[in-house]
């Protein structure tokens, strides 16, 4: 009781904080597109080179090449210098340099952008333009989620954080509930004493509910925003069905491991509860400590939020959607296996203890089962 009431919430609050205390946000991966190739451009560059905020880890030769990155998550923003930059600036033409950054990462942005324009500022002063107050301008543009809005940032991941631990919770408490209530041989008989087939009969239904309410809901989110094609709904769905049977196999583990409802469900409350704080929606993954990252990286949630991120950016994302929904069917086939090899083992002892305690049970039917 003390565990659950005390502990855990101490000891879980205390771990976070830890863990977001660190450094300031530093390395922030950007790109640069150098059209001019001139002194000013060439001082541009070395300034975000030597700014400790943005790391500039690929130079791309057009913008497709930048925008792929920014989809798959190796980019967080990226500059354009367009061509007769220099020139332009002397003739006191104010030239505009675009800053694109990905929008469904706003807050990590807001640091690469900001360093980006202080560079851009501050190189820029130095140029010979007297009585100009901005030689060089700076225009933030957005790579996905265009609109900017609130729904398309924080809305849609937060509906899908929801299902992240309404899955795991209802896996728990569908089964730890013969155990909770003495009912394994009732459970086991129902199935014809399989317990495979006991196995799929409870993950099977619930996968497919859990995975249609989540796309409904998902579907109903979606649609202030721009409609996706067949293919981009097709490739949303499965990474949503695939993270749906993900947490249903881990909300089995849990309680294959513990053995009881109590313990399973605080298991999966502390795993599950702050998921949405370390998905990388909120927070960069790459401003925390390598311990967490891996803990990011288990979670489904990391890995369908990439998926929606993707898809918000139409065909472009398919490839990169693909690669986490792939990350996802392999969780789900790890915590399911893990589930049944230990859910077999304990169903197995369950009903022989019942029977050892002459436990009368009853079949679906209401009839007696005969030992």
């Amino acid at each position: 009781m003390w565990l659950v009431i005390l502990i855990l919430p101490m000891a879980t609050s205390i771990f976070m904080v830890d863990v977001f205390s660190a450094e300031i946000l530093q390395h922030i991966p950007v790109g640069v597109i150098k059209q001019d190739r001139s002194q000013f451009a060439d001082e541009l560059e070395d300034g975000l080179h030597a700014n400790p905020v943005v790391d500039v880890v690929l130079e791309c030769e057009d913008f497709s090449e930048c925008e792929h990155a920014v989809v798959k998550g190796e980019l967080q923003a990226f500059v354009l210098l367009p061509y007769d930059l220099e020139r332009r600036a002397l003739r006191l033409e104010s030239p505009v340099i675009p800053v694109f950054s990905s929008g469904q990462n706003y807050l990590t942005n807001s640091f690469a952008t900001k360093e980006i324009r202080t560079v851009i500022s501050s190189i820029g002063s130095n140029l010979f333009t007297k009585g100009m107050d901005e030689p060089v301008k700076v225009s933030l543009q957005s790579v996905g989620n265009s609109t900017g809005n609130y729904q398309g940032f924080l809305g849609m991941g937060l509906v899908t954080a929801i299902f992240h631990l309404a899955c795991i919770l209802a896996a728990v408490y569908i089964f730890s509930l013969p155990f909770r209530d003495h009912r394994v041989r009732e459970y086991l008989a129902a199935a014809g004493g399989s317990r495979v087939i006991l196995g799929l009969a409870t993950i099977l239904p619930l996968g497919l509910i859990q995975s249609m309410a989540m796309i409904g809901v998902y579907a109903y989110t979606h649609r202030f925003m721009a409609p996706m094609t067949l293919d981009e709904f097709i490739i949303t769905a499965s990474g949503q069905m695939a993270m749906v049977f993900a947490c249903n196999g881990a909300g089995a583990a849990f309680v294959a491991i513990t053995g009881n409802m109590r313990m399973s469900t605080s298991v999966a409350g502390v795993i599950a509860g702050p998921a949405f704080a370390f998905a990388g929606q909120t927070f960069p993954i790459m401003a925390m400590p390598l311990a967490v990252r891996c803990f990011a990286f288990c979670l489904p949630l990391t890995h369908v939020l990439k998926v929606q991120s993707c898809m918000l950016l139409g065909s472009a994302g398919k490839a990169h959607a693909w690669e986490s929904i792939v990350v996802l069917l392999v969780m789900a086939l790890f915590w399911h296996l893990l589930a049944s090899r230990l859910l077999f083992v304990r169903w197995k002892k369950a009903a022989k203890r019942e029977e050892e305690r002459n436990l009368v049970s009853v079949n679906l039917m209401g009839e007696a089962i005969k030992k």
